[in-house]
């Protein structure tokens, strides 16, 4: 059995290294994908690497893509009932926070679950302790942002008192930041590396995968109804994300015409920040190869609410928080590969 999945996968391999003569359109289960922002940045590509490379086709999947304002704007979304998503990639901390309140969702994968951020900083503030009484930009209370800010005053010794908020969409951080409307932003490596080009002198005072390493990043979320009575389509999902993660990470150019498509224009403008940015997640292992929900990262990022005040019924269960069962169906399918840090 073991061996006929091996096989089984190579071929899924080579079809998407070489292509493949795509299923009937009709003969493929559709799905709705809400995601935040637009154009994405870099560490959402292998959601459009899998759509770029027929991954999603080659396990029966016509997956369209709605865009949104914000992780917070792609939540509410996903909860609201009448966006028509069948699933939706969203900050990690508020999705559990709505599971523990009864929102009717469950995660069942994740594609990075390491906090892909930097706290990016104005010239002349050396560190996070620097930051008292200055402003930061985020997209909006709880939001990934403004968790992530958080997650680096805290040790520091601030609060959400000893600073400023300004509101700015994601697409607006790196011009807040240039433009000295913010003193700090947190953003994507590849923001920080286009600011520092715009801006001489920004620096980062830390990067969340290294300063936060058990902070759970994003997931992917579904209707629970859903995830019962469409399982195995919603297993095949998580099937080619790990095919995709798997195929990135060696695939460099393979990322890199992803990214010249759909990222956004002005990194054309500087190809050898895509380049870099590459490197960087690579070196770092930001993409999940299994199922992206290491135990260790949710009871983290569990405390972290708690300590934040937002349960008010109890911590949830790891086994309350996730589809376990689809988790481990879809990574027996695919089979494990030891991804470090997904234990």
């Amino acid at each position: 059995m073991k061996s006929l999945r091996n096989w089984l996968y190579a071929i899924a391999v080579v079809a998407v290294v070489f292509g493949f003569i795509p299923a009937p359109a009709d003969a493929l289960e559709k799905i709705v994908l809400g995601m935040p922002v637009k154009p994405p940045p870099l560490v959402h590509l292998p959601v459009y690497y899998a759509i770029d490379n027929g991954i999603f086709k080659l396990n029966g999947l016509d997956v369209k893509v709605k865009f949104f304002r914000g992780g917070v704007a792609t939540y509410r979304a996903a909860v609201s009932g009448k966006s028509g998503l069948d699933m939706s990639w969203v900050p990690a901390p508020i999705a559990m926070l709505g599971i523990s309140k009864g929102n009717g969702q469950r995660i069942f994968h994740s594609m990075a679950f390491l906090f892909e951020a930097q706290l990016a900083v104005a010239p002349g503030i050396k560190n996070a302790k620097g930051l008292r009484g200055k402003t930061i930009g985020i997209e909006g209370r709880g939001g990934y942002s403004h968790t992530g800010a958080i997650a680096v005053l805290g040790p520091n010794g601030l609060t959400d008192n000893d600073v400023k908020y300004i509101k700015t969409p994601p697409p607006a951080r790196v011009p807040f930041l240039v433009n000295k409307k913010a003193d700090a932003v947190l953003i994507h490596v590849e923001q920080v590396l286009l600011a520092q080009k715009l801006r001489p002198g920004v620096t980062s005072v830390a990067s969340l995968w290294k300063y936060r390493p058990k902070y759970m990043y994003g997931v992917f979320m579904a209707r629970n109804s859903a995830l019962q009575s469409r399982r195995d389509v919603y297993t095949r999902f998580a099937v080619a994300m790990m095919q995709s993660n798997r195929s990135i990470y060696k695939d460099k150019a393979g990322f890199l015409k992803t990214a010249r498509k759909w990222a956004k224009g002005v990194y054309r403008k500087h190809p050898g920040i895509m380049s870099q940015t590459y490197d960087e997640f690579v070196k770092a292992r930001i993409w999940a190869v299994n199922n992206g929900l290491p135990r260790a990262s949710f009871k983290w990022t569990n405390d972290f609410n708690a300590k934040r005040g937002k349960y008010k019924k109890g911590i949830p269960t790891y086994e309350q928080l996730i589809d376990t069962d689809l988790a481990k169906a879809a990574l027996k399918r695919i089979g494990g590969s030891g991804g470090r840090n997904e234990n």
